[in-house]
């Protein structure tokens, strides 16, 4: 009988100083041709760091399904690799021996963001938007590219369980159908489509790499970066020969998303786990045509509602009030904690929800 097509051996010889998230594996595999070959070993040299990682994780759980997740994306926790030895059978097998540098910090990064994902109920609303503002850029416009922002959409949706929209029917949608290639437009159509956070993709042709694919995630509310990651990356052996071409480039990238996207999901995580249960979300609460002695008093009367952590005052006039307002309760119920404190008073109001931001506006009876 015809041996497997796959024989995986791996020996650890050497690690980095305590201080580097990366280690070098020395990993033989066989398969059917040099490239099935090459993509068994990174997968071998992955799983053997997974499988330690997991182990001194306790947080983790739901370990066979994290495992199967990350190992089907395994060059994404590759920093670099090269070529030790290559040897063919007689049966036309190609067995090849390299030297692997795994990425630990984001295998570690992306076992407990899939954990914990896991057990949330609500999932972030996400939209994936290429741009291509450093001078270095690749343009972001083409078809390619936007295969490559597709696949890191598919990625935190089907991966990580994050809400994506679909970044071309929004762009579709909207009465400027034009794709933006710069931070603040695609922002604008992030705060339209009522997006919680929007992840940048960008391809550079890098210094100390031929390329480097770039993620960046901000939180739309604020404008706030909360992570940029960066992978740096050749053309692969079999693309060598098409460096110039830039679907080429992008093709290439896709094998890299992984990685960033699984360390840009767990800064989304513990964003998402402060404003929970420490900090807060931020809201802006915005008071308009109220008396005077209402605004007087009302900044005080908010800041005794159930769920309050902070708020800074950002604009007060006779009849408007203006705040920065952190609370640990969802729009909805902060809303109905707030209508209830005007009706106590007797106000009449008109409400507005716009993303996180709660607009009363006082209702004066005399001119219904």
């Amino acid at each position: 009988m015809k041996r497997s097509l796959i024989l995986l051996s791996a020996l650890l010889i050497t690690s980095f100083m305590s201080l580097s998230s990366a280690h070098a594996l020395q990993v033989s595999a066989q398969g059917s041709n040099q490239r099935q070959a090459l993509n068994n070993a990174l997968r071998q040299a992955v799983e053997m760091t997974l499988g330690t990682e997991i182990e001194n994780n306790t947080l983790v759980e739901n370990f066979q399904v994290v495992r199967q997740q990350i190992l089907s994306h395994t060059k994404g926790f590759v920093r670099s690799y090269k070529i030790l030895d290559k040897k063919v059978d007689p049966s036309g097998m190609v067995e090849v021996t390299i030297e692997a540098e795994v990425d630990e910090q984001s295998l570690k990064d992306s076992s407990i963001a899939l954990s914990t994902l896991m057990k949330m109920a609500a999932h972030p609303r996400v939209l994936v938007a290429p741009i291509d503002e450093d001078f270095d850029s690749l343009s972001s416009l083409s078809d390619d590219f936007h295969l490559l922002s597709e696949a890191v959409e598919s990625t935190l949706r089907e991966d990580f369980r994050f809400e994506t929209l679909d970044f071309e029917a929004t762009r579709l949608k909207a009465k400027d159908k034009y794709r933006y290639t710069d931070r603040k437009n695609n922002l604008k159509r992030a705060r339209r489509n009522k997006v919680d956070f929007i992840i940048f993709v960008e391809v550079i042709k890098a210094r100390n790499h031929p390329y480097k694919l770039r993620l960046e995630s901000v939180e739309v509310a604020t404008n706030r970066s909360l992570a940029k990651e960066e992978v740096g990356f050749a053309m692969s052996d079999w693309t060598r020969d098409e460096k110039s071409n830039h679907a080429a480039i992008i093709n290439q990238a896709k094998d890299h998303i992984y990685g960033p996207s699984a360390q840009v999901a767990a800064a989304l995580i513990e964003n998402i786990r402060k404003e929970v249960y420490e900090e807060g979300q931020r809201y802006r609460l915005s008071f308009q045509r109220f008396d005077e002695k209402t605004i007087k008093f009302l900044e005080t009367d908010l800041s005794a509602l159930s769920g309050y952590v902070r708020h800074k005052l950002d604009v007060q006039k006779k009849k408007a009030l203006s705040l920065s307002y952190w609370s640990l309760l969802k729009p909805g119920t902060l809303n109905q904690e707030i209508s209830a404190l005007l009706k106590a008073q007797d106000i009449s109001f008109d409400f507005r929800l716009e993303g996180r931001t709660l607009k009363y506006r006082y209702d004066d009876p005399m001119f219904e």
